[in-house]
């Protein structure tokens, strides 16, 4: 989820920085790379302390419905009341970043994607009552339902920010990109079946198709089935691009030497 609001995000943190009056894309890649740095360093001491809280309070409650009942117990249970109110402030302030960061990148891509329908603040207001309504149905059912659109989304996003960090090898070449994006796209799908609820499943008779990707691709138990055809798009994109390259220098002119 984190690598995929940072796609969002990364438009906000661009369109920021070139109000602040940085123009050359060198540059702007600099300063994104430090605050992305900066951003990920803080994230991993905060998910690393509350690994650490989480193995400490093992065996002293049930296991809860879903992380923020169990966060809720954590607290109350080393801090009391106070800790109640403490994680209360914090999960606010946390999920306020959060959403106000992915209504305004939300809005911004939806004007630029339908220039006539709606403004940027229309869009924003959409997003904000959309997302005040799913907010209430509940934490479990928004897992439930979430959780196969992200096994769907999350690996052509890890795959499209590895490209983009690795695209000189490769002269950022599209064709790269599209193979790539394609073959994990289409791994993915299976990911996207497996993660549907067990009713679902048995509804739509999925076992089949479930059974035949866990045969198939390697670490799909691990909802990891996407990084072998992502690798065979790679090799896909890098040889097509290879025998065009060939190509286009087989049609140059060549001149006799006297």
């Amino acid at each position: 989820m984190d690598a995929i609001a940072g796609l969002a995000f990364g438009i906000v943190v661009i369109s920021v920085i070139r109000q602040m009056g940085v123009r050359e894309d060198s540059t702007i890649a600099k300063e994104v790379l430090h605050s992305g740095m900066l951003a990920g360093l803080l994230m991993a001491f905060i998910y690393l302390l509350t690994i650490l809280i989480g193995v400490q309070s093992l065996g002293q409650f049930e296991l809860s419905e879903n992380g923020g009942i169990a966060l809720s117990q954590i607290a109350d249970y080393y801090l009391g009341r106070m800790g109640t109110w403490i994680l209360a402030i914090a999960i606010t302030f946390a999920c306020l970043k959060t959403s106000i960061g992915l209504v305004t990148s939300c809005a911004e891509t939806f004007v630029k994607l339908f220039p006539h329908a709606l403004s940027y603040r229309a869009w924003a207001v959409v997003f904000t009552l959309f997302s005040l309504i799913v907010s209430n149905i509940g934490l479990s059912a928004i897992i439930t339902y979430s959780v196969p659109v992200l096994m769907l989304i999350y690996p052509p996003a890890i795959t499209l920010i590895l490209l983009a960090l690795l695209g000189n090898a490769f002269q950022h070449n599209k064709k790269v990109y599209v193979c790539v994006t394609i073959c994990s796209w289409a791994a993915s799908i299976f990911d996207f079946l497996a993660a549907l609820p067990d009713e679902m499943q048995s509804a739509l008779h999925l076992e089949p198709v479930i059974a035949f990707a866990r045969h198939t691709l390697p670490l799909f138990d691990l909802n990891l089935g996407w990084i072998l055809p992502s690798l065979v798009g790679l090799c896909i994109g890098l040889l097509w691009r290879q025998k065009e390259k060939s190509a286009d220098h087989s049609h140059l002119p060549v001149f006799p030497i006297s």
